[in-house]
């Protein structure tokens, strides 16, 4: 079941009435701080944690595994659609049926969700204070001259919400966070909040990963020329990856010369220097993710991902058995330029030496 089963057409109403009202959420937001600040005030969310990367290189069984050790708050489907005022909307959400059952999510991938189930929602925030890096058909990566302090108050009061939202179901859940693909564009210069947290960046062998992305641009074009509310409904929570509604990076303006989406090196070329922007502005502090190891030796990488991230060992590596081997896609390289597959290769292994390094 996707999303275009999943949402009637009560759902699809209360959803397109909070997609366009983003002012209104940024005003329940505020009624928030003044029906919850003295709750907020007392809580921590100690040091955050951000799963970034390209689509399909393990981010969601990540966020799964670190959500599943009980000491994390993050965004779940119950959230949806006012993001921004999470505990306000927590209020009245049984009174509109948001008690999703089960599913498997849109992507096809044998991943079920449910309403408690962790999602990325947090793009919806960053989308009301900058709206126009997302104005045409790519995104702008953010840059020194992007700082907001504005910005910076309310997601640090954001993370605290939803660390409060959480709290009845983990009360040991306090600290943030989050799978968001699109921070990898803001590693050259995060604002404040992310700077006090912990980056988390998994890769995948450049062929699989960019095999995987043109597969699922495909399926979701398919799914949007059959239910436009499903393109609706993936851009108003800022996930831009695939679909007629694709806004890739421009990542050091790449885009002038890139190939089309419908072909294999447009998605290698996306990989590469997206991968290459990691290497070059992921502080020391970032953890590398080698998502081969991760399948290949589970427990061990769990466990060092433990150790960096100040997680109970046997919290995080004892999910072990949950880590699969994804699909592994048969990739015709027949049309595939050899400078670009050579350019992969090469930032493959240096993100390969740098995860050693890190761990």
């Amino acid at each position: 079941m996707n999303v275009s089963d999943r949402y009637g057409t009560f759902d699809r109403l209360l959803y397109r009435i909070a997609f366009r009202a983003g002012t209104a959420q940024r005003t329940l937001a505020d009624m928030e701080e003044m029906l919850y600040g003295e709750t907020l005030d007392e809580i921590e969310v100690g040091d955050p944690v951000f799963i970034t990367a390209l689509p399909r290189a393990g981010t969601t069984i990540l966020l799964k595994l670190l959500w599943e050790t009980g000491r994390f708050a993050t965004h779940t489907y119950q959230d949806m659609p006012f993001v921004l005022a999470p505990l306000l909307w927590r209020r009245y959400a049984e009174l509109f049926g948001r008690d999703i059952e089960a599913t498997e999510r849109a992507h096809g991938d044998g991943i079920e969700v449910s309403g408690k189930s962790p999602e990325a929602f947090e793009e919806m925030v960053w989308k009301q204070f900058w709206p126009t890096h997302y104005r045409g058909d790519y995104i702008r990566p953010w840059t020194r001259e992007d700082q907001n302090p504005e910005f910076d108050t309310f997601f640090e009061r954001h993370m605290r919400k939803v660390a409060a939202a959480r709290n009845e179901e983990a009360p040991d859940a306090g600290r943030y966070l989050s799978k968001n693909n699109l921070n990898i564009a803001r590693l050259a210069a995060p604002p404040e909040p992310l700077r006090t947290g912990t980056f988390v960046i998994p890769f995948r062998d450049p062929l699989q990963q960019a095999a995987s992305m043109q597969r699922q641009h495909e399926r979701f074009l398919e799914l949007h020329e059959e239910d436009d509310f499903v393109r609706e409904y993936m851009e108003a929570i800022g996930h831009h990856e695939f679909g007629k509604g694709l806004k890739p990076v421009d990542f050091d303006g790449w885009l002038d010369d890139a190939p089309p989406p419908s072909t294999l090196a447009f998605w290698v070329r996306y990989w590469t220097v997206a991968y290459r922007f990691v290497l070059d502005h992921a502080g020391n502090e970032a953890v590398l993710l080698s998502y081969r190891r991760l399948v290949q030796q589970p427990e061990a990488a769990l466990s060092r991902l433990a150790e960096r991230l100040d997680v109970p060992r046997a919290a995080l590596a004892g999910q072990a058995d949950q880590i699969q081997p994804p699909r592994t896609h048969e990739v015709d390289t027949s049309q595939l330029p050899d400078e670009i597959d050579r350019e992969a290769a090469e930032v493959y292994d240096q993100l390969d030496q740098h995860a050693v390094a890190r761990t």
